[in-house]
């Protein structure tokens, strides 16, 4: 039975947006150093929390776990702890375990910097996805928690004010949807020097031309220019705030898939391939 504080632990991790596997012993059979539902949390540097019984099958089952977090994708393993029988681990214990591993990913967390129509259509589209998001708005009214009772957070300040304090790190998006083209040059100056995620603004041909030239004059560059997705989202002849929100939340989706280099949809979703150690 898995313990409680490693369920919390777990739970906060992906609220938090962390990549990490999970190692469970699912089935034991003889004497085996840990017991089913035993469950050891691995993160892409090898650390962990919890334990699987430790030795040489928790090793064996961290490595395998990072090689999950890298493949992106879970696994069944069987091992043998009798180190007279072929192919089993140098082990004393005689007995045979399955481990289940799990990759959990980073969840999105969109950062919208805009809480009028279009942001808020946003936020709505992104709760069916079980995407994290956090508003900014200079405007107290159009960042409260009646407005977005499901933001992680919600902040009313200038940009300057925000950026200036707010750490990005636990972020995985940031929209620039704001109501003044000032304002929102001002969120593209600070994101292009402090974000290094994916950021997408909405503009039109005549609004980019002129953010872009203005933050040039600022010195920032072509290169980082080139970071920006605008127009944003993916193009299906949106006109409402509801429909706009479907092309930019489409492209969100776009953009965390394609954080898995190669990977098939299908084979993505099939269940996990059993193996033996």
């Amino acid at each position: 039975m898995a313990s409680r504080f490693i369920l919390e632990r777990m739970l906060k991790l992906m609220d938090d947006g962390v990549e990490f596997a999970v190692a469970t012993v699912a089935e034991t059979r003889g004497s085996v150093p840990g017991k089913r539902g035993a469950k050891m949390i691995v993160f892409p540097d090898g650390s962990q929390i919890g334990t699987v019984g430790g030795a040489g099958l928790e090793e064996k089952a961290k490595a395998l776990a990072r090689q999950c977090i890298a493949e992106r994708r879970g696994g069944i393993f069987s091992f043998d702890l009798a180190y007279y029988r072929e192919g089993a681990l140098d082990s004393l214990c005689g007995g045979t375990v399955k481990i289940v591993i799990e990759h959990v990913p980073r969840t999105p967390h969109v950062l919208i910097c805009g809480g009028g129509h279009v942001g808020l259509a946003v936020a709505k589209a992104l709760e069916p996805l079980e995407y994290a998001y956090s508003v900014l708005d200079d405007r107290p009214e159009y960042a409260s928690r009646e407005r977005f009772p499901e933001a992680r957070s919600l902040f009313a300040a200038k940009p300057e004010e925000f950026f200036g304090r707010e750490g990005l790190g636990r972020y995985t998006h940031v929209l620039i949807l704001g109501y003044s083209h000032r304002l929102d040059a001002a969120v593209l100056y600070e994101a292009l020097h402090r974000f290094h995620g994916y950021i997408g603004l909405i503009a039109s041909k005549m609004k980019k031309r002129e953010m872009f030239h203005r933050l040039k004059a600022l010195g920032v560059t072509d290169e980082q220019l080139s970071r920006v997705e605008a127009p944003i989202g993916v193009k299906v002849g949106a006109v409402t705030p509801a429909e706009i929100a479907v092309e930019i939340v489409a492209g969100l989706i776009r953009s965390h898939r394609a954080e898995r280099p190669g990977e098939n949809p299908e084979a993505a979703s099939a269940e996990p391939a059993e193996r033996s150690e």
